[in-house]
């Protein structure tokens, strides 16, 4: 599996990383709501991944900066990380809303991903201009430690 961990200007929060980079990144996230660190096994189990997969990947974004690894105890993002995780959740939450509430389509969550992670940051505003309520759920909007919408 080819990992793509790079700088750009165009990337989500000034920072490209692969597809399925960013992937591992929002899972860390999403399960580190409720603790400090993220024990492998619920990574792999959540990316439906093995555990030697998470291993490799871990060592690969401790070395971008993006998380710390414990080993076998746990992965903890950086604020570096946090902060890519939690742009591309934004972009996978306004593509979730904007199909559900203008076209009335329900995408599955590796759709609005998908959507989200390719589109450029001007067609990101776009959606979320004509979204008209927070993205709610896993929408780093909601957490009491965000600052509201980001626009990349």
């Amino acid at each position: 599996m080819a990992t793509e961990i790079t700088s750009s200007a165009t990337g989500p929060v000034g920072a490209s990383v692969g597809r399925r980079t960013g992937q591992y990144l929002l899972a860390i996230d999403w399960l580190s709501e409720d603790a400090d660190q993220v024990a492998p096994g619920e990574i792999a189990a959540r990316l439906g991944v093995s555990g030697a997969s998470v291993t490799e990947m871990g060592s690969k974004l401790e070395d971008a900066g993006l998380v710390t690894v414990k080993k076998y105890t746990g992965v903890k993002l950086t604020d570096k990380g946090r902060e890519v995780a939690r742009e591309l959740a934004w972009r996978l939450c306004v593509v979730e809303n904007f199909f559900e509430e203008e076209l009335s389509a329900d995408l599955n969550e590796d759709q609005s991903y998908g959507i989200g992670y390719t589109l450029p940051p001007e067609a990101i505003k776009r959606l979320r201009d004509l979204v008209d309520h927070p993205c709610i759920d896993r929408c780093p909007q909601t957490r009491q430690d965000y600052d509201g919408c980001r626009i990349a």
